[in-house]
């Protein structure tokens, strides 16, 4: 899988970093970017990602080109990159900018389990109403978006979603 990037989204607790994960157990040279664990590096500033403030909005594109400067970085070293953050279609285009003239070969792929499985998976303190709505909120922006390939993981173990992704990948059904 060496310079190929695969950027995996999806609504909150839908399996992204255990997918990413699990893709990147299978080849050798691999980088995971989590842009979860990404934005934990910034001790002291750091505005949620539900924040519409244009503060917020400049952080959030700072963080995704620091992703792909990075992935890029590794690309040219011959190494295989899997991002896995939560990117919602209005973000994508951040993305596909930072990532313009990529010599390698890029795939994007939204994870959407069903919404009851996503609550499931949430841990105890953000099953409070307003993150609930929260989800719901993020969970039908995902549903209604087109023109992406979409996995269901269902009950499926990570490596086996793993293997949905690279079949999506290998038919170029998930070129970005």
């Amino acid at each position: 899988m060496a310079s190929q990037l695969v950027i995996i989204s999806g609504p909150p607790h839908a399996g992204k970093s255990a997918t990413a994960a699990a893709l990147c157990e299978r080849y050798d040279r691999m980088l995971h970017i989590e842009m979860a664990a990404l934005r934990e590096l910034l001790r002291m500033g750091l505005l949620r990602p539900s924040d519409a403030s244009p503060e917020a909005e400049s952080q959030r594109r700072l963080f995704i080109a620091a992703a792909c400067d990075m992935a890029r970085r590794f690309l040219d070293a011959g190494y295989g990159v899997v991002i896995d953050d939560l990117i919602t279609e209005e973000q994508l285009p951040y993305y596909k900018e930072q990532l313009a003239g990529l010599e390698a070969i890029a795939h994007f792929v939204v994870l959407l389990p069903q919404l009851d499985a996503v609550r499931e998976r949430a841990p105890g303190d953000q099953r409070a109403a307003r993150e609930d709505v929260r989800l719901e909120t993020l969970y039908g922006e995902f549903g209604m978006w087109r023109g992406v390939s979409v996995i269901d993981p269902g009950d499926l173990a990570p490596e086996l979603v793993a293997d949905r992704v690279m079949a999506l990948a290998a038919q170029g059904e998930a070129l970005l």
